[in-house]
């Protein structure tokens, strides 16, 4: 059997914007139209692709197996018309890194800024999530590669251990602020309780303030709002802070994620090769 391209793409850009909708505006179709491709695709795999839920399509196990093989064509089919259309080998195509905010802007943009400029024709997009967004972003076609500060442990994602972040408590230098009042992204951001639990302290009693990123944080302590559990990397981005002594070390892992699939672009195996070799080196000299 042979496999539609146009319900193929219509499933990968449903997986893509995470909506019928948008999928179906990004096609120029209705998305009863939409619906059709998809529906025609699962009958003729015999299988559900997506489970419809509120939140938007969730991909199934079949899904993400569908997904792999929709993402090893569209890599090749750069691949080929890239050299076809330049007329050489030069390194061309997309790639979407993903990362938390502790670490796109300060570690990854700048490991891998030497190869972009001197492969001006690929298009490379950062972005930073939230750690717990990360997995479900890659699992749903949201980025080639992610970043985050944990193992997955999962047989269909590479990883790769790219180095340590230290962590530690800071404040601001001017202002005082009460010992207890402590700093996050939002509430779902948990680096606080869990630096404070691995110290033998205890969190039940830290007053939480909200800051919305990594940026706002460090801001925030410059003020005086509250103390902060930061990577030790970026304190060196502003003034007016200081690391308060007395904490015991505390690191947390940065791994590289991506699919496994049976074929990967030259991009993408050189943006690795260069995470790899460059990151290891920018959090050593950092620490």
């Amino acid at each position: 059997m042979k496999l539609s391209s146009r319900q193929l793409e219509a499933f990968f850009e449903t997986v893509k914007h995470r909506s019928f909708t948008r999928a179906a505006a990004a096609l120029g179709l209705t998305q009863s139209a939409l619906s059709q491709r998809i529906g025609a695709l699962e009958s003729d795999l015999e299988t559900t692709l997506f489970l419809r839920e509120s939140g938007g399509p969730v991909l199934t196990r079949a899904g993400e197996t569908l997904l792999r093989h929709c993402e090893t064509t569209r890599a090749l089919e750069t691949e080929v018309l890239s050299a076809l259309r330049s007329g050489t080998a030069e390194v061309a195509g997309v790639m979407r890194i993903a990362g938390y905010s502790s670490i796109t802007r300060s570690i990854l943009m700048p490991s891998l800024a030497p190869f972009l400029r001197s492969h001006p024709r690929i298009d490379c997009s950062f972005q930073s999530y939230e750690t717990s967004e990360l997995p479900a972003l890659l699992r749903g076609a949201g980025a080639e590669l992610a970043v985050s500060d944990e193992r997955w442990n999962r047989a269909d994602v590479i990883e790769h251990v790219l180095g340590r972040e230290e962590y530690v408590v800071i404040e601001s230098i001017r202002h005082r602020c009460p010992e207890a009042l402590y700093l996050d992204h939002d509430m779902n951001d948990r680096a606080t309780e869990s630096y404070l639990r691995t110290q033998g302290r205890k969190f039940d009693g830290v007053q939480r303030r909200f800051m919305g990123d990594v940026y706002g944080v460090l801001e925030g302590v410059r003020l005086g709002f509250g103390r902060a559990v930061m990577s030790r990397h970026l304190l060196s981005e502003v003034s007016g802070i200081r690391e308060i002594k007395g904490f015991k070390p505390y690191y947390r892992e940065v791994v590289l994620h991506y699919s496994d699939r049976p074929f990967y672009s030259e991009l993408h195996k050189k943006v690795v090769a260069e995470l790899v070799r460059r990151v290891p080196e920018m959090l050593s000299n950092e620490t």
